[in-house]
């Protein structure tokens, strides 16, 4: 069975299982298990060796794994889908003939999920399918809703570490004018401005002090003109 395109999932969940087993009578029965559920699709891989790119290709949600297979032990294949980061957390129901107590314990030592004795009933398979299936999409979605906390979370300490700085810059640009506001006295003859402690500065070493101003000496035209005007004065009057 093929997956269906991401457009016809249904809404609540969505069970893509990989059946691993050797033993093509074991695919036969579970896919006739399957068939007809609109909301399970199955892939089979019957060589071991291929299961783990297989599972990196479909992302399954649920994967069915036998125990016992000529190419590659089960338990082993168990073993590399835990250490693959794209199987790490994909529910692993192990299907086995065996029943032994410490086979069911190796297995879920492992990291299997489940364990069924295969073959197991149809309504039970169908039922474990789902669960396993549900959990796995719901943990999916728990988590896409945290890394969305978290960078929203993020985004919020960003902005305020820079409302924080713009805050320091306003500050600082408030401590450099702070002593220019208020009545400035200004001699009206020389143009001089007395500061608090009484003392007289001219103009532009008192700006020059107390702000980032920089000033560049010239003549305005009335003053040039005049300049000029007792220039030609001094000339004639030689």
């Amino acid at each position: 069975m093929k997956p269906k395109p991401d457009h016809e999932l249904p809404e609540s969940y969505y069970a893509l299982v990989l059946l691993v087993d050797d033993q093509t009578f074991v695919g036969d029965a579970v896919a006739r298990a399957l068939a007809g559920q609109e909301d399970i699709d199955l892939h089979y891989c019957p060589d071991p060796r291929e299961a783990l790119a297989l599972a990196n290709q479909i992302k399954p949600t649920v994967i069915l794994l036998d125990l016992v297979m000529p190419q590659i032990d089960g338990l082993t294949l168990l073993r590399r889908f835990r250490e693959n980061p794209a199987t790490a957390e994909t529910p692993i129901v192990v299907l086995s003939a065996e029943e032994e107590a410490q086979t069911k314990s190796d297995a879920f030592a492992r990291g299997a999920n489940d364990y069924l004795v295969k073959l197991p009933d149809v309504i039970e398979l169908r039922a474990r399918i789902r669960y396993h299936s549900r959990a796995y999409l719901n943990l999916l979605q728990r988590e896409d809703a945290y890394k969305a906390l978290r960078k929203s979370q993020q985004e919020l300490v960003r902005k305020n570490t820079e409302l924080s700085l713009m805050n320091d810059e306003l500050k600082k640009a408030f401590a450099e004018v702070k002593e220019l506001r208020g009545l400035l006295p200004i001699c009206c003859s020389c143009k001089k401005i007395r500061d608090d402690k009484n003392y007289w500065h001219q103009i532009d070493s008192y700006l020059s002090e107390h702000t980032d101003v920089t000033f560049s000496h010239s003549l305005c035209p009335d003053c040039y003109a005049k300049v000029m005007q007792e220039w030609n004065d001094s000339r004639n009057e030689i």
